[in-house]
């Protein structure tokens, strides 16, 4: 199993990126959310992405578009 950080303007982008990217269908990932991500003030100043954690089975996945390097974390379990 592998997991891997993605990140979006919220949970939902964040969650969809990871899926588009993988080739996996939401139910054979297990999601973690790690920050819901901020607006900031007034939507300008101090906003912060919404992280999400994926592990998944790479059997399951057709990951054509995901490469090990292309993501800054990734951890093998």
């Amino acid at each position: 199993m592998s997991e891997i950080e993605f990140r979006g303007k919220d949970v939902a982008e964040a969650i969809t990126k990871g899926l588009t990217q993988l080739g996996c269908n939401k139910e054979d990932v297990e999601i973690k959310i790690v920050s819901e991500g901020t607006t900031g003030l007034f939507g300008l100043m101090g906003a912060k992405p919404a992280v999400v954690l994926m592990s998944f089975d790479n059997s399951k996945c057709n990951d054509k578009t995901f490469f090990e390097s292309d993501s800054k974390k990734i951890h093998k379990k």
